[in-house]
């Protein structure tokens, strides 16, 4: 399933005295076809993402994959590894799982625990700095904000089995972070820093990577097939069953040679076949074809000015 080459399968179907039969053969599905297959149950930025990902070096790491520094946010990618052009605040707001954990972020940007955030942030990046206000504000980049620290986070989740949610956010991110900063002006005092706040910023921010946590079985990323992707495991061991039977009908038929139509009918059956596709593919393809680069994503920033006489936020330089 991992290779750039066509995959095919092949079955000798008419006696070998009967010099007219030839082998039937069936391209199968490979991960280098998921692409196309989101595209064509229109899941066009998890197309993409994973298209960037294939398009992409391997880390000089020992098994190509991200080193895990960055992987914990302890370290910075380089910027090769670093995609922030695909995903759109737009279209992540638009679906219904992410509308209650934007909104609990609204409420909570400036709790107790975000202002130990804003405070840690903004002294140092104001904190040596002349008495004076000055400016905060951001270039419509995600990364910049997190450069410099956001305020406060929340992780959106999917089950790791089942069909939950089973669209183009899943397939694009899955598991994410919905994170969230402020611009405004920053009042520097000789004891204090004072904050007031204008906009609120939201970003969303991921690693897209194929990387396994280390556990004995490898995370299955669903059944695929040049459609699309199946609803489930019965629904996807169900239409394969039925891919078999009418294989074997056409097998039966062809005692004595396959005709052309019904190598056609061969080919097409088999093409419908769903493929468990595991995050071992991806490394393994790496492993083998030396391509396919893991990055961190971030989404583009979604603004939202913030209602007049919002209170300032004072945070004591001691």
């Amino acid at each position: 399933m991992s290779s750039t080459d066509p995959v095919v399968a092949q079955s000798n179907l008419s006696p070998a005295s009967n010099t007219q039969g030839a082998p039937v053969r069936a391209r199968l599905f490979k991960i280098t076809d998921i692409p196309a297959a989101m595209d064509a149950i229109d899941w066009p930025v998890s197309a993409a993402l994973m298209r960037h990902w294939f398009q992409g070096q391997p880390w000089p790491t020992e098994n190509g994959g991200m080193l895990q520094q960055v992987k914990e946010h302890a370290e910075w990618p380089p910027a090769q590894y670093i995609e922030e052009s695909i995903v759109k605040m737009s279209w992540v707001v638009s679906f219904d799982k992410v509308q209650p954990i934007l909104a609990e972020l609204r409420r909570s940007w400036n709790n107790a625990a975000a202002i130990g955030e804003i405070r840690k942030h903004l002294l140092k990046a104001y904190g040596d700095k002349g008495l004076g206000c000055y400016p905060l504000l951001f270039p419509n980049l995600a990364s910049a904000v997190e450069r410099f620290g956001y305020f406060n986070s929340r992780t959106i989740t999917f089950s790791k089995w089942g069909n939950e949610g089973l669209n183009d956010l899943r397939g694009a991110l899955a598991d994410f972070n919905l994170r969230v900063a402020a611009e405004g002006d920053v009042e520097v005092h000789a004891d204090r820093i004072l904050f007031r706040p204008r906009t609120l910023l939201f970003y969303a921010e991921d690693n897209y990577d194929f990387n396994d946590d280390g556990s004995v079985f490898s995370q299955p990323l669903g059944f695929w097939n040049f459609d699309g992707i199946a609803p489930s495991l019965l629904e996807a061991t169900a239409h394969n069953a039925g891919v078999d039977a009418v294989s074997r009908g056409i097998t039966q038929q062809s005692l004595f040679g396959m005709s052309a139509q019904n190598q056609r009918r061969y080919m097409d059956e088999q093409r419908k076949r769903y493929m468990l596709v595991l995050n071992s593919h991806f490394a393994d393809y790496r492993a083998r074809y030396k391509r396919g680069g893991d990055f961190r994503v971030f989404s583009d920033l979604l603004r939202e000015p913030l209602p007049p006489g919002t209170p300032a936020i004072t945070l004591p330089k001691r």
